[in-house]
């Protein structure tokens, strides 16, 4: 297994900090994953609480070790680790569409800022390949973990896990208890009650989740999309895929789903010439290469005037192949633009080819796509 660079533990905490130094001695202990920084999501009253309790700040000071400090002094020898990062920065408090920070979460409105937030954070955080994410969903509200784990599920990458933390009902919410202890040490419960920290049972909850892999969007990652828009987007993409061609052909407007796109000439001349191929069963690309460009140009001439690409597709050493891959590529940007994809996102709108045969596939079944309206037109080009 690889093992990473850069791995994060991610967690979402309102008043109760212990949740993080739990879920870190978890993590440490059961699986050995031992992060190289903390973030966290939470508001204004759970960052007081984050810098009191795990890094002893009060009031801008330093006036104490903290738990997560004494964390590493227990266990960092044992499992190989001197620090693990986290400061202020690493504290990512909720904010309105005005940037004001809020100091809790109670309307529904606060509720869509946060959600908003948690999406556009996880979406960060699973940039490139070269990083581990690891998503906690023990504290705070739980609609907060709901978004922590949604949000996974849309941007998250095979390498990112997801998790709860379950923690002993004796020692649950007690003020000084923040990881099971490898030596004895007593404190005190709310009755007065001597409980011995060494022998707290703190155990990794593990969570499937399902990876979607729609990429980060550019979009997200300049807070241009919501939550709403990125779920509106996630079911446009899962529900049954279907394609329509509108009229007139020179409009190149192509219905995907819902959503009406105008393609680009090179994309729209091989969308409906793959289905044209796929309708009369023949293989559209290199292996049928005058069949391919007979059809192609057929219907590129029909939408834009451009004797260059007469000249790219004439003769033996023809460019059919470079022709081809640009005309997906438009195709691609067009749907990665309109359902916001990631880099690297893959959608059956989006055609597929083989480097062995060169041929080009779309893989959507012939029954949801509709060329009716533009019939009369295809038949007039005897492309039909």
């Amino acid at each position: 297994m690889k093992t990473y660079n850069k791995r994060i533990l991610l967690s979402v905490t309102g008043m109760s900090p212990a949740v993080v130094t739990e879920t870190l001695y978890a993590l440490v202990t059961e699986k050995n994953f031992i992060p190289t920084e903390i973030q966290v999501i939470t508001t204004i009253q759970g960052k007081n609480k984050l810098l009191s309790a795990l890094l002893g700040i009060e009031g801008g000071r330093k006036e104490r070790k903290g738990a997560l400090a004494e964390f590493i002094e227990d266990y960092g020898s044992q499992y190989g680790f001197s620090a693990i990062h986290f400061d202020e920065s690493c504290i990512h408090i909720i904010e309105d569409t005005s940037g004001e920070k809020l100091p809790d979460i109670r309307t529904p409105q606060e509720n869509e800022f946060a959600a908003d937030n948690i999406v556009k954070l996880v979406g960060s955080l699973c940039q490139g390949e070269e990083s581990q994410l690891h998503v906690s969903i023990a504290g705070g509200r739980k609609t907060m973990g709901f978004f922590m784990g949604y949000a996974l599920s849309l941007y998250g990458r095979k390498q990112d896990s997801l998790s709860h933390v379950l923690v002993d009902e004796q020692f649950e919410t007690l003020p000084n208890f923040y990881y099971r202890k490898p030596y004895s040490h007593i404190i005190i419960n709310r009755d007065g009650v001597e409980l011995d920290a060494s022998k707290a049972n703190v155990m990794l909850a593990e969570i499937p989740w399902v990876r979607l892999g729609l990429g980060v969007p550019e979009g997200l990652k300049h807070q241009a999309i919501s939550y709403s828009e990125s779920v509106k987007n996630a079911q446009a993409l899962l529900s049954q895929q279907s394609i329509t061609f509108l009229a007139p052909l020179e409009d190149r407007l192509v219905k995907f789903g819902s959503k009406v796109i105008k393609l680009a000439p090179r994309g729209y001349a091989l969308l409906l010439g793959l289905v044209v191929a796929k309708d009369a069963g023949w293989q559209f690309g290199i292996r049928e290469e005058k069949h391919t460009i007979d059809t192609y140009l057929k219907i590129y001439s029909q939408i834009k005037e451009d004797e260059e690409m007469q000249k790219r597709l004439a003769g033996m050493d023809n460019d059919l192949k470079d022709v081809l891959s640009e005309s997906r590529t438009d195709i691609r940007k067009k749907i990665t633009e309109n359902f916001s994809l990631g880099k690297g996102a893959e959608s059956d709108y989006i055609p597929s080819s083989s480097r062995k045969t060169g041929n080009y596939e779309l893989n959507i079944d012939l029954d949801n796509i509709d060329i009716s309206a533009i019939q009369n037109e295809l038949a007039r080009l005897k492309i039909l």
